[in-house]
């Protein structure tokens, strides 16, 4: 089973967001060590994607270091995405059509580096 199975959550389902950012983080730890393990070793930034706050100074950092991650990912996989930095995250419609994208990227990542 892939570590990131729960790969999209609905808006308002706090438990399955914790579910979904600590499986998601695992899955960036993969990448992580996957691009040391090239030759050359490639890096890419592991920040902490486990942590959330309702903040929105904090939701915004959060957002634009995803976003900077995705953007060593895609260099180095020639996949494409949207900007993960952009959300409103309380429409429900933005929320979801952020997330399918999302999801849609991290399979394509998957597939390119490997990843079961």
């Amino acid at each position: 089973m892939p570590i990131f199975f729960h790969n999209v959550v609905l808006p308002d389902d706090p438990n399955g967001f914790g579910i979904w950012l600590i499986e998601h983080y695992r899955e960036h730890l993969q990448f992580v060590q996957i691009g040391l393990n090239l030759t050359p070793p490639t890096f890419i930034p592991d920040y902490a994607l486990q942590s959330w706050s309702d903040k929105p100074a904090q939701q915004t950092a959060w957002l634009n270091s995803h976003q900077e991650i995705h953007n060593t990912l895609r260099n180095l996989t020639g996949v494409s995405g949207i900007d993960l930095s952009v959300v409103d995250l309380d429409n429900a419609a933005s929320w979801l059509l952020w997330m399918d994208a999302h999801a849609a990227e991290h399979v394509a990542l998957e597939q390119v580096l490997g990843v079961p």
